[in-house]
């Protein structure tokens, strides 16, 4: 059977403000006879504490009871505590945001646990709320034809564009080879160059990080197509479309047109101490909002060559399909590991559910394009309420830069 790629089921009309009182006593047990059976073997097979949610003046926790899952009130002896306000309570349950969105904004309280813990829960959750597994114990990699999948494929533009689809839905996934013109990813590193004067701390269209002798340098641009005639050629030219059919298959995209904030142009500098630049394993989805927008993509344009000795993007195969938690994924990967070493003029495609990381390079600095594809809107889907997530992730660069500031003066304060 082949995955879908459209895993939306809620919408943002939908949401309302949630007290833990009513979700616990009108809606957990519903989702606990449904999905239960799916928390209660990841907290098994995972080592889990059960987890107390603290919310003003009331606690209850969720514990293990044989095959499935319950809620009882109070903090039970060894659960982990987060503590939530009443709205982050309300985003939480409803999935408008994680356990990794608030700790990214720097507002996740949690006591009697480890950040593996609190990690855990954030995909033990997700079980429960969406019935997506944890453990892999059933995953089988296969091909259109049912036959096991070589997860190092490399499709090239004459490949099948059925095998290419399928692949994608498999595994979670593509490398895409050989798909542009490398004398085109020449012109735009050169664009990048002529660009970069343009670009200043700052200016909310930039991401910048610090490199080992303390110098800061640019890692990420935005509104970067209008400064590269190259890069709007390949966005609006054939190839680009026959791409889009062919990963949309049978779902619809939503293709947008070459302006904006269309793609970004990313430097990987060599020896980077702070800053988003590269980011461990994640999912695109981990901050919130998995149930509203998933499955999306986001497509790299290797502009430089990437080895796994050099740096590179790596995959874990499957993860669009086993609620891997990350800080799991980050230390001891239960699915396959897949680097994706490419050529310039090569393409990657990750889901948006797919754990992935970017490898730091090691002795040459690298370039790539990062854009993106989404599921056609339905009706009362994901809209404005994406704003504050995107919100968060701009803020991303200011918070790092501001941690790595204060630990700067705190280290010449003391010395």
């Amino acid at each position: 059977m082949t995955y879908q790629l459209d895993r939306r089921t809620r919408r943002d009309e939908d949401r309302r403000h949630i007290t833990p009182e009513e979700f616990f006593r009108q809606e957990f047990p519903g989702l606990a006879a449904k999905h239960g059976h799916l928390a209660a073997s990841g907290m098994r097979a995972l080592g889990t504490p059960p987890l107390a949610v603290e919310v003003g003046g009331s606690t209850w926790t969720i514990l293990p009871a044989g095959t499935t899952v319950d809620v009882q009130p109070g903090a039970a002896e060894g659960a982990v505590i987060v503590t939530l306000t009443p709205s982050q309570f309300s985003d939480w349950v409803q999935n408008q945001m994680t356990f990794n969105g608030f700790s990214v904004a720097r507002d996740l309280h949690f006591r009697n646990g480890l950040l593996t813990d609190v990690s855990t829960w954030d995909s033990l959750w997700i079980a429960l709320l969406e019935g997506w597994p944890v453990t892999a114990d059933t995953l089988t990699f296969l091909d259109r034809h049912g036959a096991p999948l070589d997860l190092a494929t490399a499709f090239t533009p004459d490949a099948d564009p059925a095998d290419i689809a399928h692949f994608l839905r498999e595994a979670g996934y593509l490398h895409l080879k050989g798909w542009l013109d490398p004398d085109d990813m020449a012109r735009i590193v050169a664009d990048m160059d002529r660009a970069l004067p343009d670009y200043q701390e700052g200016d909310r269209k930039s991401w910048w990080a610090t490199v080992k002798d303390g110098t800061r340098h640019c890692v990420r641009m935005q509104e970067f197509v209008e400064r590269s005639p190259a890069t709007e050629k390949i966005l609006s030219g054939e190839t680009w479309a026959r791409l889009c059919s062919i990963v949309g298959g049978q779902d619809k995209l939503e293709v947008k047109r070459a302006q904006g904030r269309i793609i970004e142009a990313l430097f990987k500098p060599v020896g980077v101490v702070s800053g988003p630049s590269d980011v461990p394993f994640h999912r695109d989805c981990h901050l919130g909002r998995h149930a509203y927008t998933c499955s999306s993509m986001t497509i790299g344009i290797a502009l430089t060559p990437t080895r796994k000795e050099n740096g590179c993007l790596q995959v874990i195969a499957g993860s669009h399909r086993v609620a891997m938690p990350v800080e799991i994924a980050k230390a001891r990967p239960y699915l396959p590991v897949v680097p994706l070493p490419t050529e310039a003029g090569d393409l990657t495609i990750h889901l948006s559910c797919t754990l992935h990381e970017s490898l730091p390079p090691v002795f040459a600095e690298r370039r790539v394009m990062y854009t993106g594809l989404r599921l056609a809107p339905q009706a009362g889907g994901a809209g404005p309420m994406d704003a504050p997530l995107g919100e968060l992730r701009e803020r991303v660069n200011d918070i790092l830069r501001n941690e790595y500031e204060a630990g700067a003066k705190t280290k010449t304060t003391s010395a």
